[in-house]
C-alpha cells in the first residue's frame, strides 16, 4: 500500500511538473505569435504533387505605433509582398526552422495595407505562419488564421487588391507547436533589395542530360539516371538569382529543375542536388530567393529561358 501511495504521488508531481513546463513554453510562443496559426492552401499533402499559391491579406493600421515588424515562417520557400512591393524571400532549412523577423516600418502607411505570401512546395507539403507587431505591448496585430485569402493562380493584381481569380480560404494546419516545425526561433533579416540589373546568357545550347531518380526494380527501390531534355545556358562566371521565364502555362503548379556548375564537363554529371522551382499556374517568371555563384545554369524541360538578378 505504502508502495503504491508513492507511485501514484510520483506520478502527480511528474504529471504537475510537465504541465507546468508546457504551459511555460506555450506562453512564451503564444506572446512570439499570439493566435497565428499554420494555415496551407487547400491541398492533399500525402498526393506528393508540388504547390505554388499565393496567401494574401489585407490589413489596417493605427496612426499611433511604434514600429511594424513582421514575422514569417514558411516551409519550403516563401517570397514576401508588402503594399505591391516584393521585400523578401527565403528557402526555409528543414533541420532548423526559423522564425523571420523583418523591420517594415518604412514600408507601411496609416490605414490600408496588404500582405501577400507566395509558398512554393517541390513535393506540396509545407505551412506558413506569419505575425505584425506595432509595439511592444501591441503584438501580433494580425495574425495568419482563417481570415487570410488562397489564391491558386497568378495575377498580377493579386498584390494590390483582390483579383479576378479563384480563392478559397486557407486550410488550418494547427497552432505551434504542430507537425515538424515545434517553436522556431526568431532570427532577424534583412530586406532583399531591389534588383539592379539583369544579365542575359552569353549564349545558350540544347543537350541531353541525365536526372537522377528512384525505380522500383523487382520490389527494391534503385537509384538510376534518366536522359532528359534541358538547356545549357553560360553567363561566364557571375553571381546572382536566377530568374526563370517560360512561355506556355500549363494550368497546374509545375517543377522545372536546374543545375549550376562551373565547368562544362560538370552539365553531363548525374548529381542530385537539383534547385526545384515552382511555378503557380498563370505564372510566367519566378526568381530564386537565394544568389548563386557558377558560370552555367542547366535548366531541365523546354521554352524556358533564363538570365542572372544581380
Amino acid at each position: 500500500m505504502k508502495r503504491l501511495t508513492l507511485v501514484l504521488a510520483f506520478v502527480f508531481l511528474f504529471t504537475a511538473a510537465f504541465s507546468t513546463l508546457n504551459r511555460t513554453y506555450s506562453q512564451k510562443f503564444l506572446a512570439t505569435t499570439g493566435t497565428a496559426q499554420w494555415i496551407w492552401a487547400q491541398h492533399r499533402m500525402s498526393s506528393n504533387e508540388p504547390v505554388a499559391f499565393f496567401a494574401a491579406r489585407d490589413f489596417d493600421l493605427p496612426a499611433k505605433r511604434y514600429y511594424t515588424r513582421l514575422k514569417i515562417a514558411a516551409d519550403p520557400e516563401y517570397e514576401l509582398f508588402l503594399n505591391g512591393r516584393q521585400i523578401a524571400g527565403r528557402r526555409t532549412s528543414a533541420e532548423e526552422p526559423e522564425l523571420d523577423l523583418y523591420d517594415v516600418s518604412q514600408l507601411v502607411q496609416t490605414g490600408h495595407n496588404r500582405v501577400v505570401i507566395t509558398v512554393r512546395a517541390p513535393q506540396g507539403v509545407g505551412g506558413l505562419l506569419a505575425s505584425i507587431d506595432i509595439a511592444p505591448e501591441t503584438e501580433n496585430w494580425v495574425v495568419s488564421d482563417g481570415s487570410w485569402t488562397i489564391y491558386r493562380r497568378w495575377h498580377p493584381d493579386l498584390l494590390v487588391r483582390n483579383a479576378d481569380v479563384p480563392s478559397e480560404p486557407p486550410m488550418i494546419v494547427g497552432p505551434p507547436p504542430v507537425g515538424r516545425w515545434n517553436y522556431p526561433a526568431i532570427a532577424a533579416r534583412a530586406l532583399t533589395p531591389p534588383p539592379a540589373k539583369t544579365l542575359p546568357p552569353r549564349e545558350s545550347f540544347p543537350l541531353i542530360a541525365q536526372l537522377p531518380a528512384i525505380r522500383t526494380r523487382g520490389g527494391v527501390a534503385v537509384a538510376v539516371a534518366e536522359h532528359a531534355r534541358a538547356t545549357a545556358f553560360d553567363f561566364g562566371f557571375t553571381r546572382g538569382r536566377v530568374r526563370l521565364t517560360r512561355d506556355f502555362d500549363h494550368g497546374t503548379s509545375r517543377v522545372v529543375n536546374v543545375r549550376f556548375a562551373n565547368i562544362r564537363p560538370e552539365l553531363e554529371l548525374v548529381e542530385w542536388n537539383l534547385r526545384p522551382i515552382v511555378f503557380a499556374p498563370g505564372e510566367r517568371s519566378v526568381t530564386t530567393t537565394e544568389s548563386h555563384s557558377f558560370r552555367y545554369v542547366l535548366v531541365f524541360g523546354r521554352g524556358i529561358t533564363a538570365e542572372v538578378v544581380q
